[in-house]
């Protein structure tokens, strides 16, 4: 399956009498690059699925998935403000997405592996990891 998600963001910039706030985004937009970067995840997870169903034993880096047209990556590792990556280990993969610029593009950090359960958590920041909550 494949999907196609285009989202303009709206950064607003508060300001206030002493200087500049951080610049925020509308909840609504935040909420759907956080359900992109989900979904993104869970295509990747299903890319490898099939990549080692062929191969019979090994999983696929980015490249070899869009080399075999199990995943399409036009953005070339970011989508919607988020940014992945994808780790190959004996028997496994991780991949990961962590918002590009934490409290503006996302809040929340996700991780899936070759058990396809989606983790996810506000991880100021930082990589989630399969320790955090089931989503």
């Amino acid at each position: 399956m494949i999907l196609g998600l285009t989202l303009a963001g709206i950064v607003a910039v508060g300001c206030g009498s002493g200087g500049t706030a951080a610049p925020t985004q509308m909840p609504q937009v935040t909420a759907a690059d956080e359900m992109a970067a989900r979904v993104r995840l869970l295509s990747i997870a299903n890319a490898e699925q099939r990549y080692q169903a062929e191969s019979g034993s090994e999983y696929g880096s980015l490249d070899q998935l869009k080399e075999k047209g199990y995943l399409i990556d036009p953005s070339g590792g970011a989508l919607n403000r988020y940014k992945f990556e994808l780790k190959l280990r004996p028997q496994g993969f991780e991949a990961t997405a962590v918002p590009e610029k934490y409290g503006v593009s996302g809040n929340r950090s996700f991780y899936v592996d070759e058990l396809q359960t989606l983790h996810g958590a506000d991880k100021g920041g930082a990589k989630a990891t399969s320790a955090d909550p089931v989503l």
